[in-house]
């Protein structure tokens, strides 16, 4: 019985050692350093930055329309049998080359009013990013500590395991000595099994966390450093007026109603006349009157295009811009009040968890001390087995519970940092490179670029 009993303590022991242990080359990190990680090797993050730089470009791109047109141009011809006033010219060939200039001249003013459209709709994506970015970082920082105290939930077990290792060896004795029943033994030896079952989960739960952090800095294997751990203390700046400035989901919203009320102007314009301005000059033609204008003169002309029917269009576009007004306002609503709700949440939670860590500390203290003379007595055969057990139950308890506090405690600090956009980039989401290469926008302002 005692070599089955032995087998089963060492093999879950044996299995924890190998599979419970970190890879060794994964790299050990501080919070700081993890992050800066995360920043720099995300994919996901990486893939986003990009498509961010592609927008960007393609904002460039839409707006050359507006601006002028010049083109090389040549042209060869050859016809077999011309004729022209009753003359045959066989195997007649042409050639000329030029340069056209041509430019559509904005009566309205709308070229104005769709390049900031088109800046507005790239500073979207950007506040997008930065909101994907806040996310991110929160939930890096969230898994950190969850690994971190996940790390100390092993300790702890090991410890209980330790305790209840030790209690089954004085069973035993005392088994031998026939001053207990064989039924104490048995209970020993299952809360053993039971804190080597314990051991096992709480490893593999750390491994888990492990995976997730290597994932969130593009695979990579990292522990966290090993360090005292400490109860975090409130550190957050969390007001509305600075959620209402930092979040990233407000900029998008505010943006995008901005946007919307610019694209109404545009829109209207739609019957709005056009002015193309186009001059060309031959260079080079054979003979010299092959082309128009001939060889060496200068052409220009205007067309000036009045649109006076379009189906209704710019009426409906219109209508369907005011629309979009109108949600773009209810959504800055929405998403103002969910604002107001996640921070009185998150200070709530924090508030909730700060004072779980008071009382979880003050039950495990009383929860050592029971168990201590519990212990002692059972020990010096004045208590009972199952008083004991009892006492080692709750104090394993007691103390998951306090690191379960002291987590919440960090995770809730995460939380409000999310909720105001601390994790965002500093900027307060008028991004002006693209207005600054646009001849526009005051450089004065331009936030400092991203370290």
């Amino acid at each position: 019985m005692k070599r089955i009993f032995s087998l089963i303590v060492a093999l879950p022991l044996l299995f924890l050692f190998f599979a419970g242990t970190p890879a060794a080359g994964a790299e050990t990190v501080t919070l700081d350093r993890y992050l800066k990680m995360v920043w720099e090797g995300n994919h996901t993050l990486q893939a986003a930055m990009r498509s961010l730089e592609a927008a960007y470009f393609g904002t460039l791109a839409s707006v050359a329309p507006q601006r002028p047109n010049v083109a090389l141009s040549g042209t060869a011809s050859y016809v077999s049998d011309q004729v022209a006033q009753n003359t045959h010219n066989r195997n007649a060939r042409t050639y000329d080359a030029g340069v056209a200039l041509t430019h559509r001249i904005d009566l309205s003013g709308s070229y104005s009013l769709d390049e900031r459209q088109q800046i507005l709709s790239y500073e979207i994506e950007r506040a997008k990013l930065d909101e994907n970015i806040n996310t991110l970082v929160s939930t890096a920082e969230q898994t950190y500590w969850s690994a971190v105290l996940a790390r100390e939930n092993i300790a702890l077990q090991k410890d209980v395991l330790r305790q209840r290792q030790e209690n089954n060896r004085v069973t035993e004795e005392k088994h031998k000595q026939q001053l207990v029943p064989k039924l104490d033994l048995i209970r020993s030896e299952a809360q053993v099994v039971a804190a080597e079952s314990l051991v096992t989960e709480a490893g593999a739960q750390y491994r888990n966390l492990l995976a997730t952090m290597a994932n969130l800095v593009g695979g990579v294997e990292v522990v966290p450093v090993e360090e005292p751990l400490s109860v975090p203390r409130f550190d957050v700046t969390a007001n509305p007026a600075k959620a209402l400035r930092l979040r990233p989901d407000l900029r998008v919203a505010r943006l995008t109603l901005e946007r919307g009320r610019i694209l109404k102007k545009l829109r209207a314009k739609g019957m709005a006349p056009t002015l193309t301005v186009s001059v060309q000059w031959t260079a080079w033609a054979d003979p010299w009157n092959a082309s128009t204008p001939q060889d060496g003169e200068i052409g220009a002309s205007l067309r000036l295009n009045i649109p006076l029917l379009d189906g209704n269009a710019t009426k409906y576009e219109v209508l369907n811009a005011d629309r979009l007004i109108q949600a773009a306002e209810a959504s800055l609503q929405a998403v103002e009040t969910t604002m107001s709700a996640e921070l009185a949440t998150a200070f709530n939670n924090w508030e909730l968890a700060a004072a779980l860590e008071k009382d979880k500390a003050r039950q495990v203290e009383r929860s050592d001390e029971e168990l201590r003379i519990t212990e002692l007595m059972y020990n010096e055969g004045m208590g009972a087995q199952i008083d004991l057990i009892n006492a080692q139950t709750e104090n394993q308890r007691a103390r998951t519970d306090y690191l379960n506090a002291v987590k919440g405690m960090y995770v809730a600090l995460a939380e409000l940092r999310n909720v105001v956009g601390d994790y965002s980039p500093g900027e307060d989401g008028a991004w002006k490179e693209a207005v600054i290469r646009y001849g526009k926008g005051d450089p004065a302002k331009t936030p400092p670029a991203r370290k």
